[in-house]
């Protein structure tokens, strides 16, 4: 049998069975040649177990199964358990188009020093959006940087971009991770677990340490509009509460994530600071206007308790061996 060209890993726990069911008859319809991809489920560790006839799978998915919980857990299973030279990480509320993998695989194919890349993640609402949620729908997966293809490396000089790719639909060229990536992970495994995502509302980085790595390795990263993902959001995820939630947590490893890799565009602020700058900025957001202006307050708390994490603390994975 010959290797696929690109494969397919879904973590999940105990997912929507009918949301599920929509990514994986998506994933059938792909106009890529059914050989040319294989699809593998990682079951992190879901009550009853799944299986492929469960997921009426039979014959073209695998289903494996990772007891350790977390999307890292469940993402390095899916790197073990496959064999193409492209891996695209799906999650199971998000539905490809027809030519997803095909627009993935040219993508990458076009682009041999691109370690990262991610597309387009449009809404499908389950109940009308709030007001104040348009400013915050990246908190939601979606993405939309425009109709152009976008490139980006270290080697540019330039601020890291806002666009990189993040888990959902986080396509990857296998040579970037493998070692590389997988050693990064065995040496800090106990940090990057800590800012691993452990179910919706908690948060996690574990993505963007991903991302990071490969770039300080000397791949670069991108992002094509050719590449769409649809995804599924529930009324749950659009409550406020949600959002006050996540997003501080979020902030604060993600400060810590940049700087622990060297790419951070601010410097560490002195904890002694930080109650002053949060009752400043709290006046400074006029956190009394609106849901939104809260929010932005809270992201910009929790940005800053990561700015005061990282007072006195060097960059700590410093600049990986180049290739």
């Amino acid at each position: 049998m010959n290797s696929p060209a690109i494969s397919v890993v879904i973590p999940t726990r105990n997912p929507d069975a009918e949301r599920l069911s929509e990514v994986l008859t998506a994933l059938r319809r792909q106009t890529l040649p059914p050989g040319d991809a294989e699809i593998c489920v990682v079951d992190n560790g879901s009550s009853p177990a799944l299986t492929a006839s469960r997921l009426d799978g039979e014959g073209w998915l695998r289903v494996v199964r990772e007891e350790r919980q977390g999307l890292l857990a469940a993402r390095l299973c899916g790197l073990h358990q496959t064999t193409g030279p492209l891996v695209v990480f799906i999650d199971d509320d998000t539905v490809p188009e027809p030519d997803f993998l095909a627009a993935a695989a040219a993508f990458m194919y076009a682009h041999p020093n691109m370690g990262t890349a991610g597309g387009k993640i449009l809404p499908r609402y389950l109940a009308p959006p709030p007001p104040w949620l348009e400013a915050f729908t990246w908190l939601l997966a979606l993405r939309d940087n425009g109709p152009v293809p976008l490139e980006w490396s270290v080697q540019t000089g330039t601020p890291l971009p806002s666009w990189t790719p993040i888990g959902a639909g986080l396509l990857v060229r296998r040579a970037a991770v493998v070692p590389g990536y997988l050693n990064h992970v065995a040496a800090h495994a106990a940090e990057i677990e800590r800012i691993s995502w452990r179910g919706q509302g908690a948060g996690g980085v574990e993505d963007k340490d991903l991302v990071l790595h490969c770039l300080n390795a000397g791949w670069s990263t991108g992002y094509t509009p050719a590449m769409v993902l649809t995804h599924i959001i529930p009324p749950q995820r659009m409550q406020l509460v949600y959002f006050e939630k996540l997003l501080p947590s979020l902030e604060k490893m993600w400060a810590q994530t940049l700087h622990a890799h060297g790419l951070a565009s601010h410097p560490p602020i002195h904890p002694a600071t930080l109650l002053l700058r949060k009752i400043k900025a709290w006046f400074a957001f006029g956190v009394w206007r609106s849901p939104a202006h809260r929010l932005r307050w809270l992201e910009s708390c929790g940005y800053l308790e990561g700015l005061a994490a990282n007072h006195g603390n060097a960059p700590r994975y410093g600049k990986p061996d180049g290739r």
